[in-house]
């Protein structure tokens, strides 16, 4: 859906319209599936995608609070193994398509344990070796994103290293820095990456 603080911006609707346009060619099994927009205006927008009933990020914070054993098993080898098949689509497409924001909350999973990537709203077909632009969620970017630097598909198999690690753990990567800093106040995503 179009955000209510995002509908003024002719740039945020074209963003909007770009990742909309995205999800109508991407067919494949581990990509959630588009089914329609529907809209009352041009800043009235929706998208109507398959149902899945969780993200990865929230179904590992209840095997966190339950106390589950860390480690992989059946379920999170395959929910790894979707989400490596997805991007490996992507990857292939013509142009490749660049994910830019893979994480644990942009993997959704129905009732089987079935893993889809979602949101391709920063996503972009990667055309030429330009890509510069620092994109995506600091903790799960890759270096050479964050730094500016010319990346390619590539960077998402370092935010898929990190969200296997997030699989493996079941915490937020850098969880443990977060948590120790001597103040006792959790440290800023930015302090983190600078340690």
């Amino acid at each position: 859906m179009l955000l209510p603080e995002r509908k003024k911006s002719l740039t945020q609707v074209n963003a909007f319209l770009s990742e909309v346009k995205l999800m109508t060619i991407l067919e494949h099994q581990h990509i959630v599936q588009f089914i329609g927009v529907a809209w009352d205006s041009l800043t009235d927008l929706c998208v109507v995608t398959e149902f899945m009933i969780i993200d990865l990020k929230a179904l590992l914070a209840k095997f966190e609070e339950q106390h589950l054993p860390t480690g992989f098993d059946h379920d999170k080898v395959k929910v790894a193994l979707h989400v490596a098949h997805a991007l490996t689509y992507l990857h292939s497409c013509a142009p490749p398509v660049i994910h830019r924001d893979l994480k644990s909350s942009n993997i959704l999973l129905n009732e089987a344990m079935d893993a889809k990537v979602t949101d391709f709203g920063i996503s972009r077909e990667r055309i030429d070796a330009t890509m510069t632009a620092g994109v995506g969620t600091s903790l799960w970017m890759a270096p050479e994103v964050m730094l500016g630097e010319r990346y390619d598909d590539k960077a998402d198999m370092f935010s898929f290293g990190v969200v296997l690690s997030e699989l493996d753990q079941h915490t937020s990567p850098y969880a443990h820095a977060k948590s120790n800093s001597r103040s006792g106040q959790n440290v800023p995503d930015a302090a983190i990456l600078q340690m």
